[in-house]
């Protein structure tokens, strides 16, 4: 693999609505687009859209860091994705977005150069269809209940709720009306983002059990792996981690101490799908499962996280990946959900491009080109 030019893009996407959790309300993502492009006219695109409470780098580190990366990278051949891989790592070190956004565009690079899409070249015997799961939105009870009706209309079997930006009370009474909206094979998940202490999540749990909880993400804050450890051993609900994870180190930690029972996989987090599927398999010999999800990227950065989905083993968890209409304006066509299941695109690599016309509208600044 041959990179005779890379072109990197600030990038920001308004969001359709406010989105309040507990690390605060997200009106836009801001970051950076790349795309490298091989000798054989390949091109392969990657995002990087840092979000605060994950321990990532700010939104113009990331773009300064694939500026280094993007230099670096033309004019280089690599014997194989893991040579090209490793290239990046020294000026992507401390920005694990961008090194995400490149790691997707080798990838995307290297299954179209093979002529397959992305997750048959980290496993040829993936999955054709992702579960997913839907996010509801909704500020108090009425409103919630309607959105867990609709979501379960549109064909979704498991519904996600945030929980924490309000007093354990209401949320209780949110989880409830959601709870009560949908028959009781519909699976309820729920997601703290890390609002509690030990002593206000123990009592949310007990009192929260009886609606039925699939499970409940990162009801502790990300760095108390202690805490989620002892929580995790008598609480009558399921423990994932999410910003508990975020790099390979930080996802044995939890393993050595059975601090989850699931971890979440956010690849765009976690600097790309190689580490991920490292993190994948780390959990498979420990017995602790898996889902993956979106970071609320633009559909192209789902597309990535669809891939990765769909080359792992099959999981009971069904995949956060049905954000896109979270999204004001987009940089490519939001990929289709049938019945609750998002099928991996046709074609080779990633499955999608970023449209020209959302590009220029989503542009935040000037395009730097490098090329041989």
């Amino acid at each position: 693999m041959r990179i005779v030019r890379a072109d990197v893009t600030p990038i920001a996407l308004a969001l359709a609505a406010p989105l309040t959790t507990a690390h605060g309300t997200l009106h836009a993502r801001t970051g950076a687009l790349v795309s490298l492009t091989a000798e054989s006219g390949a091109k392969g695109w990657g995002e990087a859209l840092p979000l605060a409470g994950f321990g990532l780098e700010a939104a113009n580190t990331a773009l300064s860091s694939l500026l280094l990366v993007a230099e670096a990278l033309v004019g280089t051949t690599h014997r194989d994705l893991d040579s090209a891989l490793d290239a990046a790592i020294p000026q992507t070190a401390a920005a694990p977005s961008a090194r995400a956004a490149v790691d997707f565009a080798l990838h995307d690079l290297a299954a179209q150069e093979a002529g397959t899409d992305l997750a048959a070249l980290l496993n040829p015997t993936r999955r054709s269809q992702v579960e997913l799961c839907a996010l509801l939105a909704g500020d108090d009870a009425a409103a919630l209940a309607k959105a867990a009706d609709s979501a379960v209309r549109r064909g979704f079997r498991t519904l996600k709720l945030k929980l924490g930006s309000v007093d354990l009370d209401t949320d209780v009474e949110r989880v409830g009306a959601a709870r009560a909206a949908v028959r009781s094979e519909t699976k309820l998940r729920l997601d703290a983002n890390g609002a509690w202490g030990r002593a206000t999540a123990a009592e949310a749990l007990e009192r929260l059990a009886r609606f039925d909880i699939e499970l409940i993400e990162q009801p502790l804050e990300a760095e108390d792996v202690a805490g989620l450890a002892q929580l995790r051993s008598r609480s009558p609900i399921a423990i994932a981690v999410d910003e508990s994870i975020r790099d390979e180190s930080t996802a044995r930690r939890l393993l050595d101490a059975a601090a989850a029972d699931v971890l979440v996989l956010k690849p765009a987090a976690l600097g790309g799908l190689r580490p991920a599927l490292r993190i994948a398999e780390a959990a498979r010999r420990s017995g602790v499962d898996l889902l993956v999800t979106s970071f609320l990227d633009s559909s192209l950065g789902i597309a990535a996280a669809l891939q990765c989905a769909a080359a792992m083993p099959e999981t009971p968890y069904a995949a956060g990946l049905a954000t896109a209409e979270l999204l004001a304006i987009d940089l490519a066509a939001p990929l289709p959900i049938e019945k609750g299941t998002m099928p991996v695109p046709p074609g080779a690599g990633l499955g999608l491009v970023p449209d020209a016309a959302a590009l220029r509208r989503c542009s935040n600044g000037p395009t730097r080109e490098f090329r041989t």
